[in-house]
């Protein structure tokens, strides 16, 4: 009895904007496409849908609304891994409209084998798209990355990325802090996960090591920066090693 209110209150709820559309004989006028964020990425443009669309074989424009076949056409669009919202419906306006919004790319990772890839703020792997590259942190990493299986996979679900799961914590701290945002903006991961950063300011790396602990090497790191490169001077060293509890080593050039 309750299921049935509910399908009964559903129905009333639909039944105007049914009635607005034309009823059952309504047909579609044609097809709007909204990228929410067009202006500040394009990975996907209105084009790449429309074809998605067409690809279907599915006819919308001209057809009865009732006949359109929506889960499907919206399914299509969930394809694209750029994609972070995809949304397909009718409105009283008798079009087709797909509302999109693209994932957010925070890490460019440019594996030693098989190309690079995009990372997003939900640490999914996005293919990287020649006409838009992002001004983001780069991470050169040892690594095989093979784009047909891992594109659209999050880094948290499989053990083979578990050392580009915690590159990509270090990079998000380093983008949330004003300071190591500005002054490091490349990256390098070894095969065992140890990472090694590169300053903008001074001639110099900085050997990290694992990516545990990265807070509180960073913080050593900036209290050397502030009382010992003002006396030394930031060309004197080639490498300054954070990597082991509380210390700070430097190799001289």
């Amino acid at each position: 009895m309750k299921i049935a209110t509910i399908c009964t209150g559903i129905a009333i709820f639909l039944a105007p904007l049914f009635i607005r559309m034309g009823g059952s004989e309504a047909v579609c006028e044609g097809v709007v496409i909204t990228i929410a964020d067009s202006s500040r990425h394009s990975f996907i443009s209105e084009e790449d849908i429309m074809n998605a669309l067409r690809a279907t074989g599915i006819r919308v424009t001209g057809e009865k609304i009732s006949e359109i076949p929506l889960t499907r056409l919206e399914e299509k669009v969930k394809e694209f891994t750029e994609l972070k919202v995809a949304e397909v419906y009718m409105s009283e306006d008798r079009k087709l409209h797909v509302y999109a919004n693209q994932r957010e790319p925070v890490l460019r990772v440019v594996a030693s084998y098989g190309g690079d890839f995009f990372i997003d703020s939900e640490g999914v792997i996005m293919r990287r798209h020649n006409l838009y590259t992002p001004n983001l942190h780069i991470l050169e990493a040892d690594m095989v990355f093979v784009p047909d299986q891992m594109t659209g996979m999050n880094i948290y679900d499989s053990g083979k990325t578990l050392n580009l799961a915690k590159a990509f914590e270090l990079v998000n701290y380093i983008r949330g802090n004003s300071f190591w945002n500005q002054m490091i903006d490349q990256l390098m991961m070894a095969r065992d996960g140890s990472v090694t950063l590169v300053p903008h300011v001074g001639n110099h790396i900085v050997r990290l090591g694992q990516a545990d602990n990265y807070e509180e090497k960073l913080n050593n790191l900036l209290v050397f920066y502030r009382e010992a490169m003002p006396l030394a001077g930031w060309d004197r060293y080639r490498v300054v090693n954070i990597e082991y509890k509380g210390q700070v080593v430097c190799q001289r050039r």
